[in-house]
């Protein structure tokens, strides 16, 4: 049986990696839409990513698994049951989250600091990060959220991953075997193990924003 480490270290990998994905292309698309775009089009597209939340990541992960699988379309990338496949799934599960939580912040920031900064005789990268800096904890907590929903999905890891021991086994689907073969004490303290990483990240990030927020 595989070691609790080694599973442990691979499902922070694989999160870790997936929703800091997710986090550069979530800022980008929001900072695209909240410079770019009307208020209608601002709407729809939020409105969009909004309703994408709901989706059980079991579908996404079919979605992938039809686009990577041997006769698929990218079939040929041969990364089906891979922690990359996993990876990519993951970024898709957690993007909405960020998006949605990201929006606000950052159309609040740009309406109340860019025209000010900008006025007052900033340049436009002296402003942007003047502004990213205001927002730290809403970009923290955006972090954290699709963080969450990342490592503690199980559909794509399953689908794409296949739970392989010493290859794609995560907590996730070592807590969905673990309970299949009736031990369910593993099960219980794979769990626990699941909500002490997140509630840990949560905290340390947490404060680590506030400190910084302290003394700006």
């Amino acid at each position: 049986m595989e070691s609790l480490i080694n599973v442990i270290i691979r499902s922070m990998y694989i999160s870790i990696t997936a929703t800091t994905i997710a986090f550069g292309i979530g800022i980008s698309i929001v900072t695209y839409i909240v410079i770019k775009l009307g208020s209608r089009s601002k709407s729809i597209i939020i409105g969009f990513f909004e309703a994408m939340i709901g989706i059980p990541t079991t579908v996404i992960g079919l979605l992938i698994y039809m686009l990577f699988y041997p006769k698929g379309p990218l079939g040929f990338l041969r990364i089906l049951y891979t922690p990359v496949a996993i990876i990519i799934g993951q970024s898709i599960v957690a993007l909405p989250v960020i998006i949605s939580t990201l929006y606000k912040p950052i159309e609040i920031a740009f309406k109340d600091i860019r025209e000010l900064g900008l006025s007052l005789g900033a340049s436009d990268k002296q402003v942007t990060l003047i502004l990213f800096f205001e927002i730290i904890p809403s970009l923290i907590s955006s972090f954290l959220m699709g963080f969450s929903r990342a490592m503690g999905e199980l559909g794509v890891a399953l689908i794409v991953g296949g739970g392989i021991e010493g290859s794609t086994n995560v907590l996730t689907t070592a807590i969905a075997l673990a309970t299949a073969v009736g031990e369910y004490e593993i099960a219980i303290l794979l769990g626990l193990i699941l909500l002490s990483i997140t509630f840990s990240i949560t905290i340390i990030l947490k404060l680590l924003g506030m400190h910084r927020w302290k003394y700006y």
